[in-house]
């Protein structure tokens, strides 16, 4: 891990915000906790070296930025504020403490904010702590309903208040947020009715018609959403997409048994209470971890989740990669093409991405309405040069597996198909070599042998960054077309 001394121009005060709290009792242990529950590490079960079950500890994002990274909290008493004998002001973490009011452990009548007014009191915070710090940004780190509140502020209040987020806002980063609202499965339509209509304990923020109000300037409470309004979306003149990071949660079994109903009412194509297809925003980097919205197994206690958020942060190399040149594919009326892809770096005991078909959340190759798709973004990788070892050299692995999949009057068709078997796999294996002419190499583990790295060339393309261009194994391209290769861009990851 990079050493807590080293100045990097991506640290910058860090204000964290938890998500929903809907009973009293809920709302009182949250407000009881100093950091909200972000200081809750966890121990993970894993397989020793005989074999038998061990301990895995992952200490919890607030400890591991202050670790790692040098970060301090700001807790005087009964008030956050900058310590007078703080040596780096800018590398700070802050929590927005929005459910204080609501609380009745200090006697005083409860009260909750909407969304609109947690949302103003954030940009009160906000420009506080730029007072108090001189920072010329901060990043934004929220859980759940939390990410709903900044979005509030970054496409609402802000706004109204002749400001622009990308002033005050530098990256922001969600962990299972309803960015798309929370709905539930088919059949189950008058229950997403009933928690709209009757709004108890501000259940019907997750709606579409209050989305609307909270996230739309000058628009009042009550109003009905118009048909183009769409929940997940962050209009890029509200703020640079390129800076928003969504983590997505598979796990809906693990998600707490207290919550069995929320699990039964969104389905298993889900984190337990936000479905994964909503739990993004459109056009943001994603990564998907096999993780519950909350709880011992939540997402926001996860090494995974954590991983992700310091390379987004502090990150200095941006690298996309999608298959390229592919040839026709069959309409999705005849056959499914679903890749799974799983991501893994060198000393990491987690995937750092897991798009699969058992997670619910392959990526799906075919045409759409007969028209050729010739690209498919896979995932966006962000690394630190600073964590590479000895001879600047960092590796990581693309594990691939295409499943073709009959289709019948709409539906899959099993007969005759082996359960788990893809059409092919391969493991794609890559060094990113820096210094100061970075290059690839890589190997597949599996195609025609090959064992020694091979040398890949990066080519300049636009915004300063670089282009490598990988062909797949033949085996690949019998299913993709004969030009499908991967195509990987990178680029310069630093702040605008």
């Amino acid at each position: 891990m990079p050493s807590a001394k080293k100045r990097n121009p991506a640290h910058l005060p860090i204000v964290y915000l938890r998500g929903y709290a809907a009973t009293q009792g809920e709302i009182n242990s949250t407000v009881d906790d100093p950091f909200y529950g972000f200081n809750i590490g966890s121990t993970h079960v894993r397989v020793g070296a005989r074999g038998d079950p061990v301990q895995y500890f992952f200490e919890s994002p607030l400890v591991r930025l202050i670790s790692d990274y040098g970060y301090r909290d700001v807790y005087q008493g009964e008030k956050q504020s900058l310590p007078h004998d703080v040596s780096d002001p800018l590398k700070t973490i802050w929590i927005f403490r929005y459910y204080d009011a609501t609380s009745d452990t200090f006697q005083h009548k409860p009260r909750r904010w909407t969304i609109e007014e947690s949302a103003g009191e954030l940009r009160t915070l906000i420009a506080e702590i730029k007072k108090q710090t001189g920072a010329p940004r901060v990043h934004l780190v929220a859980h759940s309903m939390g990410g709903l509140v900044c979005r509030s502020l970054i496409q609402k209040i802000y706004p109204e208040n002749d400001e622009h987020a990308n002033d005050h806002i530098a990256r922001f980063f969600t962990f299972g947020t309803p960015h798309g609202g929370i709905q539930f499965r088919a059949g189950l339509g008058w229950a997403e009715w009933l928690r709209d209509a009757l709004g108890a304990m501000n259940s019907d923020d997750f709606g579409r018609d209050r989305m609307y109000a909270y996230l739309a300037p000058g628009v009042r409470p009550g109003t009905d959403a118009p048909d183009h309004f769409l929940q997940h979306q962050i209009p890029p003149s509200s703020f640079n997409l390129d800076n928003v990071f969504s983590m997505i949660g598979t796990n809906a079994p693990d998600y707490d048994a207290a919550a069995g109903l929320s699990r039964k009412g969104v389905g298993p194509q889900s984190d337990g209470l936000v479905q994964i297809g909503a739990a993004y925003v459109k056009g943001s980097h994603r990564a998907y971890v096999h993780r519950s919205h909350s709880g011992r197994y939540g997402i926001v206690n996860s090494e995974e989740a954590f991983q992700n958020l310091e390379r987004f942060l502090f990150g200095n190399i941006q690298a996309e990669i999608q298959l390229d040149g592919l040839g026709a594919l069959p309409s999705p009326q005849v056959e499914s093409l679903q890749l799974d892809v799983r991501i893994s770096v060198r000393g990491l005991p987690v995937f750092m991405n897991e798009q699969t078909r058992d997670r619910f959340c392959p990526i799906v190759l075919n045409d759409t309405d007969d028209e050729p798709v010739p690209s498919q973004p896979l995932f966006t990788q962000f690394m630190n040069s600073q964590f590479a070892p000895k001879g600047g050299k960092s590796r990581f692995a693309v594990a691939l597996a295409l499943k073709r999949l009959p289709v019948k009057k709409g539906e899959i068709d099993y007969d005759g198909l082996l359960h788990g078997i893809p059409n092919w796999s391969d493991t794609l294996i890559v060094d990113v070599v820096f210094g100061t002419r970075p290059r690839l190499e890589y190997r597949w583990l599996l195609a025609d042998g090959e064992i020694a790295p091979r040398p890949v060339e990066l080519e300049p393309i636009e915004f300063k960054g670089r282009q490598a261009r990988i062909t797949l194994p033949k085996s690949a391209r019998d299913h993709l077309g004969n030009k499908a290769s991967l195509l990987i861009n990178s680029y310069n990851w630093t702040l605008d």
